[in-house]
């Protein structure tokens, strides 16, 4: 028998020895097995662990239960035909790796038009069914049938398994995948959690690097069976994923939605680029959302030319959801606007949703959505730009079993150059504060006991290319804009750009917080006073002669017929001032910018006969109206008149007030001269300046 001491003593060597096992790192206790596949090789009879030895067949991986820390390598350049349906799982530390090996294009998959299962299983050309610890990556997929079916490109699924852990989808190119637009459950990549007897869910999931292209309905998306609340009801109660991460992924050309999370708690969705989504569904779809999810985190995603206007937002904080935060991305020309925020009114979700340091360009319909009855909205500080002729609508509160509470509107800055307005509905509660309001000016725009309507001076807006092209709406120096703002508590702690923003103390309005931006050295590139006469000028019509009137003028005496005088170089984007004096009753005259000829400029003119500052364009010998605004002016008087054009855009002024504020949607008259004109008038002018 064992005496007690050397029972004690061997007692402490196993726990010695023990603590020893326990300390080794968990990478080194699952080394596992690389496994080659390659498609060119003859058969299967190799052994797999070696480029010499490869597999040739997915039956043979299919057929294979792989454990931790294995690797399964496919040769690149290679294709293969079917489903990649490995079996095993990896634990925690060592998951299984699906990737390639070798140089060239990457390892193609081809499902050639698998189909789902009824319950949403099966049906891709590489699927995982109840295997957890998993990365899948360098790959190439496609799944294109015959017709139009449910089917996807990648499709990992949990079903009645309770906890799924560890899935990980990088770097594959996903396209071809022509699944069913009425039906969002198909697509690109989906990772699911199904059945019916035991709650699932997955935690750690993380898509990213990935290009999805060409594929219906759903580019990238999570699904839950295990949804109920909220009037939604399945297999069981709501079972939120948990560790969702969906970053720097590129979608487009989809038939429905680009990315849609659904039954997750605060999963985050960064860095995608998702363009011309909703493309062929004809339906309701958006570039980006999450649907009853909790504290959902949307941020520094870019968002662009979605489809039609049954939603068609870029983005989306759908019903079921709570708390949704939608920050710093960039949204521009999405038929349907920026942001939807909806509820359908059959519980009390969408509570919470915030909105903030997002830029909109160019975006239709309706910028901002808040449909049924959602509550507490916060949408602050962003930078909103509608161009001329949109009659995109700034603001709609609809009916969707109920009305908005409790909206508050602050700090953005909405430049609208078009027609659009505010619907308001039956919504209560709905605060505006410290917004600025410039361009035109609805009969429906909101009272703001703080509002500006002022020039807020944005660095050159309408002019943004991407995520991070965007500094055209950054704050010139002097813009009424700065530190104007009214405080808002827990504001994210940075703008747009990642400057800090004050927590406690009045911030900017708009995207930008900071100092202003100082405009760039001003370059005179022509002037002309005619004290040397007008040599620099070619004129058409008209009796046109250097006079004195206190000083050398440019003036023009015949009273009949168009006269035109030119000068300068062909100029992109210039400012361009002279004095003008008319010299006659219901006289015009004006100046002329981006001359081409005497049949092609723009032109900005002082109207006597109908008190009106008028900007025309003359294509091709057609003369038509763009803009006008009042401006009474009297004979013989001089006035100072000025034109900006940069881009498409163009500013009007008079004696320093800016009047005119229009952008041509066509592209035309890009580059062009100078010059003067009028019309069966007599006029004067001088001090002609052109700076860039």
């Amino acid at each position: 028998m064992y005496s007690a001491k050397k029972l004690v003593t061997i007692f402490a060597t196993i726990v010695i020895m023990l603590s020893f096992v326990g300390a080794i790192p968990k990478a080194a206790m699952a080394a596992g097995t690389i496994y080659y596949v390659d498609s060119s090789r003859s058969d299967d009879s190799g052994d797999g662990k070696s480029t010499a030895t490869a597999w040739k067949s997915l039956t043979k991986v299919n057929a294979t239960t792989f454990a931790a820390g294995d690797q399964i390598l496919f040769k690149s350049g290679g294709t293969w035909t079917g489903q990649l349906y490995p079996k095993g799982s990896g634990v925690s530390g060592s998951p299984i790796i699906i990737s390639s090996y070798g140089s060239g294009s990457k390892p193609l998959i081809n499902g050639n038009g698998l189909t789902m299962n009824a319950d949403g299983s099966g049906g891709s050309a590489v699927y995982l069914y109840n295997q957890e610890y998993w990365e899948i990556k360098n790959l190439e997929v496609t799944n294109k049938g015959a017709t139009a079916a449910k089917r996807l490109g990648v499709n990992v699924v949990a079903s009645d398994y309770g906890t799924a852990n560890y899935i990980h989808i990088s770097n594959l190119t996903v396209h071809d995948v022509n699944g069913i637009n009425t039906d969002k459950k198909n697509g690109g990549i989906a990772v699911q959690a199904l059945g019916t007897s035991l709650s699932t869910k997955w935690n750690d999931v993380r898509i990213e690097g990935n290009t999805v292209y060409t594929v219906d309905s759903t580019g990238i998306q999570t699904h839950s069976r295990w949804m109920n609340r909220g009037g939604m009801v399945d297999s069981g109660p709501w079972s939120g994923f948990t560790n969702v991460l969906i970053q720097y992924n590129t979608v487009y050309d989809i038939g429905r939605d680009g990315i849609l999370v659904r039954v997750s708690s605060a999963p985050v969705i960064q860095y995608n680029v998702v363009h011309h989504a909703n493309m062929r569904s004809g339906a309701e779809g958006v570039a980006i959302w999450p649907f009853n999810t909790d504290d959902a985190l949307v941020q520094y995603n870019e968002a662009y030319s979605t489809h039609g206007s049954l939603d068609g937002q870029g983005f989306d904080s759908d019903y079921d959801s709570n708390r949704t935060i939608i920050q710093y991305n960039y949204s521009h020309d999405n038929e349907g606007g920026f942001v939807l925020i909806c509820n359908n009114g059959t519980s009390n979700f969408n509570n919470g949703t915030i909105v903030r340091y997002n830029i909109s360009q160019n975006d239709g319909t309706r910028i901002f959505q808040l449909a049924g009855p959602v509550t507490n909205t916060s949408i602050y500080n962003n930078t909103i730009y509608i161009g001329a002729g949109a009659g995109t609508n700034i603001l709609l509160i609809n009916d969707w079993g109920g009305y908005a509470s409790n909206t508050s509107f602050k700090n953005n800055i909405i430049y609208n150059l078009g027609s659009g307005g505010y619907i308001m509905g039956s919504s209560t509660n709905t605060v505006f504060d410290s917004n600025v309001f410039y361009g035109n000016h609805p009969s429906s725009e909101p009272s703001d006991a703080n509002k500006l309507t002022t020039n807020p001076l944005l660095v050159s807006p309408g002019t943004g290319t991407s995520l991070t092209g965007v500094d055209g709406y950054k704050l010139q120096n002097g813009s009424p804009a700065i530190d104007s703002g009214v405080a808002i508590s827990s504001n994210g702690g940075k703008d747009y750009w990642g400057s800090a923003v004050p927590a406690n103390s009045v911030p900017d309005r708009g995207a930008y917080e900071g100092a202003g931006i100082g405009s760039p050295p001003v370059v005179t590139v022509f002037s002309d006073n005619f004290e040397s006469g007008s040599s620099s000028w070619t004129t058409s019509g008209g009796t046109w002669s250097v006079i004195t009137d206190g000083s050398k003028v440019f003036n023009q005496s015949l009273a009949t017929g168009e006269a035109l005088a030119f000068a300068g170089s062909a100029w992109t984007n210039y400012t361009y001032s002279s004095k003008v004096k008319l010299n006659n009753a219901y006289a015009n005259a004006g100046l002329l910018f981006r001359v081409t000829d005497a049949n092609n400029y723009y032109m900005l003119r002082i109207n006597n006969s109908t008190n009106s500052l008028d900007l025309y364009k003359k294509v091709s010998g057609t003369l038509t109206l763009l803009s006008s605004a009042s401006f009474s002016s009297t004979i013989s008087t001089w006035y100072d008149l000025k034109v900006k054009i940069t881009g498409s855009n163009i500013l009007g002024s008079v004696n320093g007030t800016q009047l005119i504020n229009y952008t041509n949607g066509t592209s035309e008259l890009s580059t062009g001269k100078i010059g003067y004109r009028m019309a069966s008038s007599t006029a004067s002018f001088d001090d002609a300046v052109v700076t860039q």
